[in-house]
């Protein structure tokens, strides 16, 4: 159940991004954890006490507050991987630095909406959003590859682990309670732990 924020950003004057804001992050939180299609607008606006129509007035409607919130989770999501591609790591050390980036950096500050609803966007943006996706899937398939090529890495099948890698960061959105015994920091070191243990050389 998404929590009602400690103080309603729509109780007094607000800048209209904050809000909005506030909004795709409340919004991506319900989608991850109930499914977009058990979600409804009405249940958003409820979280604020505010109504559907002075919610559309911030966010649209309901396909494209999940375009907004794929937007910007892709924005941070690139800017991490480009940070990444950047450094001078091993293949190993710039999959350890975009597992850090994306669970602490993309998850604390964005409403990341990283859930398998491609169907409900809208058509004139699904190929643009679906496109971008696959790029990142292809540049970390890339860092796993370079991996394995410098010896950082086991000999395992970059696809295979570009695939279990993604799918659990993914699920992290559904479990995840910022209010709950661990920390992002705590859950990327332990993530990292894990992977880095089942990735490096014997």
């Amino acid at each position: 159940m998404t929590r009602r924020a400690q103080q309603n950003v729509f109780d007094r004057p607000r800048d209209h991004q904050v809000k909005r804001d506030a909004v795709l992050r409340v919004a991506a939180d319900m989608f991850n954890k109930r499914g977009y299609a058990a979600t409804s607008l009405d249940e958003i606006a409820g979280h604020f006490n505010i109504s559907k129509t002075a919610l559309y007035y911030y966010v649209g409607t309901k396909p494209v507050v999940l375009q907004m919130c794929y937007e910007q989770t892709l924005d941070y999501c690139e800017m991490v991987m480009a940070d990444v591609i950047a450094s001078d790591d091993t293949g190993l050390g710039k999959i350890e630095r975009y597992i850090r980036g994306i669970i602490v950096d993309v998850l604390d500050h964005c409403p990341c909406a990283i859930v398998h609803e491609f169907a409900s966007l809208p058509a004139d943006s699904m190929d643009r959003i679906h496109t971008r996706a696959r790029n990142l899937d292809t540049n970390l398939l890339k860092l796993i590859e370079e991996g394995v090529a410098d010896g950082s890495i086991a000999g395992v099948p970059p696809n295979l682990t570009e695939l279990l890698l993604m799918g659990a960061i993914n699920w992290i959105q559904r479990w995840y309670e910022p209010d709950g015994n661990n920390t992002l920091e705590e859950v990327a070191e332990c993530f990292i732990a894990l992977f880095s243990n089942g990735l490096k050389p014997r």
